[in-house]
């Protein structure tokens, strides 16, 4: 019997039952979708306690005491005193099913090298005890690969630190070793990989991910994270005094390899010298070899040429903050401020940061939510004498006016400016009155500010550098069988405050999407429960993060650290770490921690006891 082709009618019938056959497998798609998602958001939050105090039991410190039974043979481990750690916490999960508990194994990469010889090498012995800890502890764990400038009294890191290439450099030469809090602050560089301090830790992660990748699937599994490094950035002099807009602006790195790698971003950038000049407009270099990077304060120091003015402000951008409470509103309504230049309206940001400092000096006010920042753009203003005027909204939108600041928007031949005419009248305002109470921190009035165009790339170039050099593990890890577990930074969380100046960390490249990382965060402070957290966490485009380090320094009951907890839960958060340590092996601590941000029964430093019993209620101790 011959074929016939198929007629128009009974082709476009089975076209009719493909479409209908494929509109089903997209419903029946989007309904498994929905209830995935539905079910992920039903997951319990891992809580992911950092345990101290176990690196003498993994042979990575010196005892302080006889070492316990658990701890040593070739079976030896830290299992026991984590599962200690955590039974004291209470049960593996709450009984409402919200949160897990599981733990972060902290491994300072840097203990884990010995002499040997005239060199160095990884202790075999240290490695099988942190693979047999995660065997052993049947919970979920996250691995974190520790090594920052934070001292891990290393042996190894005194002789690291005798080699410059390890070190970041300001213009002035390799940063000292310096304190913080007591303990050693190593400046290791992160401007490029090929140095001795890079390469041992890349010795460290390859031994002790081939000591993980040895175990069995099922222990292998259990490793729900890898938190990549710490507290990634870059470094500047007097770390420990803080990085608040009135200390001396300067920043790492300046070493020749950052130099030369500031001249190739600017190549690629800009492909010719004469469209970087153009850029910058009106600048003269005859190539980029002549470049250098922005290393002096017009101010301070005298200048080859304008291209080497840095300062806080010089990207062009000038935080103006302070705090305001007002009395008269309702009680929790947030307090408006507006800021003014040259009598028109530029800003209005809420009064609505907590302000700790503010909230123990001032307790009258009954809240610590009473900060507020503005960044104001410059660069685009004509040079003169600018006039700021800050302001506060009432009820009924009435306006307060708060203070005056005249702002310098110099040009770059340092002509005396003149003042600059009024762009259109400021509103009605009244004087603040005896309900308001605030305070302008930023800036100080007659404040000069130079715009160089050069500042902004130079700080784009040190953001890449950190990102770079977090993905340089990221890689290496890739490679491994730990490929497919989630890897995270553990970066500081950017304050939006008027003494935050990011630019000195030159981190926030590295808060965005970026290779196979994802983002964890440190949170301290109001930053653990505080609205800016969740409104920069919307403007981060993070699909997910983690909390790698919490602590709100202040006491918590039950009700507050759970509402705390489910709203991390609730916006994404994936695992959630804090300090502890181990419980004594007999009776009670009767002395805190080394760590004043532990939760511990015994440390009453920033509330830290009472956070622990309410983690203990919590999870239904």
């Amino acid at each position: 019997m011959n074929s016939q082709p198929p007629t128009p009618t009974r082709h476009w019938r089975g076209l009719d039952g493909l479409i209908a056959a494929c509109a089903l497998a997209i419903f029946l798609a989007a309904v498994a979708l929905s209830v995935w998602l539905w079910r992920g958001g039903q997951r319990p939050l891992l809580l992911a306690p950092a345990i101290g105090e176990l690196s003498d039991c993994l042979e990575m410190a010196p005892p302080h005491a006889p070492l316990e039974a658990a701890c040593t043979g070739a079976q030896g481990s830290a299992a026991a005193r984590v599962e200690s750690t955590l039974q004291a916490l209470g049960p593996q999960r709450s009984a409402d099913g919200r949160f897990e508990m599981g733990y972060t194994l902290l491994v300072p990469l840097l203990n884990l090298f010995e002499p040997q010889g005239n060199g160095w090498a990884v202790d075999a012995q240290a490695v099988r005890r942190i693979a047999n800890t995660v065997q052993g502890v049947q919970r979920p764990v996250v691995l974190y690969l520790f090594s920052t400038h934070f001292s891990e009294s290393a042996p190894i890191e005194p002789v690291l630190a005798q080699d410059a290439a390890n070190l970041a450099h300001t213009p002035q030469g390799p940063l000292p070793v310096e304190k913080y809090m007591g303990w050693p602050l190593y400046p290791w560089s992160i401007a490029r990989t090929d140095n001795a301090v890079t390469q041992r830790r890349d010795e460290a992660i390859r031994a002790v991910v081939d000591g993980v990748c040895a175990l069995p699937a099922a222990a292998r599994q259990r490793i729900a994270g890898v938190n990549l490094l710490g507290e990634v950035h870059h470094l500047y002099p007097d770390f420990e005094a803080g990085m608040g807009y009135g200390r001396p602006y300067v920043l790492t790195d300046y070493s020749d390899t950052s130099r030369a790698g500031f001249r190739d971003f600017l190549r690629q950038r800009f492909g010719s010298v004469a469209a970087l000049n153009a850029y910058l407009g009106g600048a003269s270099f005859a190539s980029f070899d002549a470049v250098e990077p922005p290393s002096r304060d017009i101010r301070r120091e005298r200048l080859d040429h304008f291209w080497q003015h840095i300062d806080d402000a010089a990207a062009g951008t000038l935080a103006v903050g302070g705090w305001a409470h007002d009395a008269a509103l309702p009680a929790g309504a947030t307090p408006w401020v507006r800021v003014y230049l040259d009598g028109q309206e530029v800003g209005r940001v809420p009064a609505r940061f907590v302000r700790q400092d503010v909230g123990d000096a001032r307790p009258e006010l009954g809240t610590a939510k009473v900060g507020w920042r503005y960044d104001l753009r410059f660069a685009d203003q004509s040079p003169g004498l600018h006039r700021l005027d800050i302001a506060l909204e009432g009820e009924g939108g009435r306006l307060r006016h708060l203070a005056t600041r005249h702002v310098a928007v110099m040009a770059r031949d340092q002509a005396t400016p003149t003042p600059v005419p009024v762009r259109q009248p400021l509103p009605p305002m009244a004087a603040p009155g005896a309900q308001v109470q605030f305070w302008i921190d930023a800036p100080q009035d007659q404040r000069a500010v130079f715009y160089n165009p050069l500042v902004p790339l130079w700080h784009a170039f040190r953001g890449q550098q950190v990102v770079r050099y977090l993905a340089h593990f990221d890689r290496l890890l890739a490679g491994t069988c730990l490929a497919d577990v989630p890897r995270r930074t553990q970066q500081i969380y950017p304050a939006e405050k008027a003494g935050w100046d990011g630019t000195r960390f030159a981190s926030d490249a590295s808060l965005l999407p970026f290779g196979q990382v994802q983002l964890g965060i440190n949170l301290y402070g109001e930053a653990t429960y505080d609205d800016s957290f969740f409104d920069w966490l919307a403007r981060s485009r993070q699909p997910g993060y983690s909390v790698t380090e919490f602590h709100p320094l202040r006491a918590m009951d039950a009700a507050e650290l759970r509402a705390v907890l489910d709203r991390h839960r609730a916006h994404g958060a994936r695992t959630f770490s804090f300090f502890v340590h181990p419980p004594p092996a007999t009776g009670a601590r009767t002395e805190p921690p080394v760590n004043p941000f532990a939760l511990d029964p015994a440390n009453a430093r920033h509330g830290s006891d009472a956070l622990y019993r309410a983690m203990q209620r919590v999870m239904g101790r």
